[in-house]
């Protein structure tokens, strides 16, 4: 961990739930389209012979292993990204509140260091001096975090 991917961890935060809602998307669509226990008749009445009875047997059959692999890689991708989206959350809120403002302000809220100071009452340079000691904590922070240890950035 250093400080680069501290910065790049910082950076992703904003684009996570983005993330989160065209990897759902992308999910919904596959089982949309190879899941087919919606379609079942769930109502108890037999309806045909010869046929295999059990709706979970029919759903597992349906569904190709390439399908249902790619079903899991994204349902643990959301689940990763909205692990790192907790973690990095948990440790900024460790930060002082000067310190909080600043980095919420420039990295969460992509605001230009003008608009941070105006609205911190800092000058431009102490809070880029306060977003250097800020990210020297998180540093320490994240490095003792091991879901943010183990995420790898995908670019």
């Amino acid at each position: 961990m250093n400080r680069e991917k501290v910065v790049k961890l910082l950076k992703l935060f904003p684009e996570i739930d983005s993330e989160i809602s065209v990897r759902r998307g992308i999910l919904n669509d596959l089982e949309r389209y190879y899941d087919t226990s919606g379609a079942i008749n769930y109502d108890g009445m037999p309806h045909g012979i010869n046929h295999i009875s059990n709706p979970t047997e029919k759903t597992a059959l349906n569904v190709p292993d390439f399908v249902r692999k790619e079903i899991e890689k994204y349902t643990a991708e959301i689940a990763e990204l909205q692990k790192v989206k907790v973690e990095i959350l948990k440790e900024v809120s460790r930060l002082s509140l000067k310190q909080k403002n600043i980095v919420f302000g420039f990295y969460f809220h992509s605001m230009k260091w003008e608009k941070v100071a105006s609205r911190t009452h800092y000058s431009e340079r102490q809070c880029k001096n306060i977003r250097d000691a800020a990210l020297d904590r998180l540093l320490c922070l994240f490095r003792k975090n091991t879901a943010l240890t183990r995420y790898e950035i995908k670019e």
